[in-house]
């Protein structure tokens, strides 16, 4: 049985992209960047479309939690992953691309009632307990300090939970984009309980964020290529900027 999943997988997911065929790509769930109830999947994941799109190549995304999507991604069961930051051990697996396609900002958030005061390091919040979501990078420190019981890590699968936990108490602080932060509070937080929330405005992480294409797939050093130069016609023609300019206004957020 077994074996007749990793054949019925093989001929899922794994597949040659040529000029004009469709181009595999795991991805998880993190709106408004990357989402399945949009459209377009998302900001990030539009960016993707629209960049293969001008190299004559069509775009499927699966969608897993986001552990999964990288292991889905490494072991060849699909020609990239959407989307990741800079990492030596995924480096082990994957060809990055050549641009970003997005810089994400992360800050914390926090209930004015119980602010976080100013702080200039990590160990400045030394004894709280900050929420992180299973999967996500945040930063080597962020880990290590956790590690060390400097502060409590409670960890969840899913972005919104943070904001519930933290609406009871339950965390202290957690990081996250601001952009994400508006989304899920006008799609999932009460009206009255948004107020509650804030956030301190020295940014945690500026992080560039990255398509990664799978080292086990033999033709990803080709569609590496093919999205590079789709990416630079992107930017060059200004489509990149209004695509941003257009999350930056909501529109992936309806």
């Amino acid at each position: 049985m077994k074996k007749c999943f990793l054949i019925v997988c093989g001929i899922i997911f794994g597949c040659t992209a040529w000029a004009g065929e469709t181009v595999i790509i795991s991805t998880g769930e993190y709106a408004p960047f990357t989402t399945n109830s949009l459209k377009n999947h998302g900001f990030v994941n539009h960016v993707i479309i629209e960049a293969f799109k001008r190299e004559n190549h069509e775009v499927k995304f699966n969608y897993f939690p986001w552990k999964r999507a990288f292991k889905v991604m490494a072991s060849g069961n699909c020609h990239a992953s959407s989307f990741w930051y800079e990492s030596e051990k995924r480096k082990k697996d994957a060809y990055y691309s050549n641009h970003p396609i997005y810089t994400a900002k992360e800050n914390f958030f926090y209930l004015k009632s119980n602010p976080i005061g100013d702080w200039s390091t990590l160990k400045d919040l030394k004894g709280k307990r900050i929420g992180a979501v299973i999967g996500y990078t945040y930063s080597f420190e962020f880990w290590d300090l956790g590690k060390k019981k400097v502060y409590l890590i409670d960890q969840v699968a899913k972005e919104s939970l943070n904001f519930k936990k933290l609406l009871h108490g339950r965390i202290d602080l957690f990081p996250t984009n601001i952009v994400v932060a508006n989304d899920i509070m006008r799609k999932e937080i009460d009206p009255d309980k948004r107020d509650l929330i804030t956030y301190h405005p020295k940014p945690f992480i500026q992080t560039p964020a990255f398509l990664l294409f799978s080292k086990a797939q033999k033709d990803s050093q080709k569609l590496l290529e093919v999205f590079n130069s789709g990416m630079t016609e992107l930017i060059d023609q200004g489509i990149y900027e209004k695509l941003y300019n257009d999350l930056l206004e909501g529109k992936y957020s309806q």
